[in-house]
């Protein structure tokens, strides 16, 4: 446990920091998207969908980056199955193991329910697959002294899977449903002369005369 908390315990504190930000930029952004849609539920689910997408990535962000105490540089580990074994057989691996799970199970959960082309568990497995081969990539060019692991990858591509499976019931309930258009009404004008038959009896001479002086 003393492992896990020197390596991971800078980020309880930095998650307390972080939490009260996204709390407050919660109705914020609720309220901004208000004025332009009529569903209140609509404009406040998909501000905190948001706001807590924002929060996973600062966090996934600062622990990329956060060099471990101690450490002197990164290490490679490329087996897969290595670091399974290990947390199996020790109870400090098995937690680093599950929040590996956990890391990118938020994005898994949360991105589908914002992008209509991330509605499929190939496409997030495929997506996590580059995140995680980028995290890991970066963890090791920046010498952060954490193990650049292929198990690594594979737990948190899981851990993505797993999330999106479990919110895939709820995929579709912060669509926007697109505003009926009424047809524009339109005159229709008879573009045929309309011929006015007057009976030969009404048309006689003295009418002809009156509207025809020339013909006196």
């Amino acid at each position: 446990m003393g492992e896990l908390l020197r390596a991971f315990g800078a980020m309880i504190p930095l998650t307390i920091t972080a939490i009260p930000y996204a709390l407050l930029g919660w109705p914020l952004l609720a309220a901004h998207r208000r004025r332009r849609q009529a569903d209140r539920f609509s404009a406040s689910a998909t501000a905190a969908v948001d706001m807590t997408l924002a929060l996973a990535c600062f966090l996934v962000l600062c622990l990329v980056t956060m060099p471990v105490t101690g450490a002197q540089g990164s290490r490679l580990s490329l087996e897969p199955g290595t670091d399974l074994r290990l947390a199996l057989s020790d109870s400090a691996n098995l937690w680093q193991a599950l929040g590996n799970v956990l890391m990118l199970s938020p994005l898994g959960a949360l991105l589908p329910l914002r992008s209509r082309r991330l509605r499929s568990l190939g496409r997030i497995a495929l997506g996590a697959l580059a995140v995680s081969v980028l995290v890991e990539g970066t963890q090791y060019l920046i010498q952060a002294g954490r193990v650049t692991s292929a198990d690594d990858i594979l737990l948190n591509t899981l851990g993505a899977v797993l999330g999106a499976a479990l919110s895939k019931r709820l995929w579709h309930r912060l669509d926007v449903r697109p505003p009926v258009t009424i047809p524009m009404q339109v005159r229709r004008v008879c573009e045929a002369p309309v011929r006015l038959r007057v009976p030969r009896s009404v048309w006689d001479e003295r009418y002809s005369g009156v509207a025809h002086p020339q013909r006196r």
